[in-house]
């Protein structure tokens, strides 16, 4: 009796999940940084728009919304990553250099900030699993926009695999 129970609570669970495990999908953020782009527009938006699953979560689900950023940030550092091989590839050396280096301060830099917000945060009456899902959407963000900069940058390259 008590395995099916589990088993109930087990599926209520990742039934209430699923909309927050929506994957952020780079060809569509791709395409609105682009369109920021030749609106002449801040594409920041994007990333909001990116992880619009992962903010929809309520309020009394920090940790489904907080394993959603997660899923978030490494979607974006699977897009960091592939842009960086299209950039090694196709750019010559000091170029690819220069673009790993901005993406690595970049990050780093939003990151610094993800840590100071959660020190401030342990600080105040937000409870843990508060702090937890602020975080996490703080390191997702942190990630997209690492990712928004190095596509915005790289955006005049032309970038093919060898």
């Amino acid at each position: 009796m008590r395995r099916v129970a589990f088993a109930g609570v087990l599926a209520v669970i990742y039934s209430s999940a699923l909309p927050a495990l929506a994957e952020v999908d780079l060809a569509t953020v791709d395409a609105c940084i682009e369109q920021a782009r030749s609106d002449g527009q801040v594409p920041t938006a994007c990333i909001d728009a990116a992880q619009a699953d992962c903010q929809a979560e309520t309020s009394d689900s920090h940790m489904v919304a907080a394993l959603c950023y997660t899923k978030a940030r490494e979607v974006w550092g699977t897009g960091i990553r592939d842009r960086m091989q299209l950039i090694s590839a196709s750019a010559p050396e000091n170029v690819a250099a220069i673009a790993g280096i901005e993406v690595k301060y970049d990050l780093l830099a939003n990151l610094t900030q993800c840590d100071r917000m959660e020190e401030l945060s342990r600080v105040g009456e937000a409870t843990n699993e508060e702090i937890q899902r602020q975080k996490a959407r703080c390191e997702a963000s942190a990630s997209g926009l690492a990712y928004l900069r190095l596509v915005w940058r790289s955006a005049d390259m032309p970038l093919e695999e060898k």
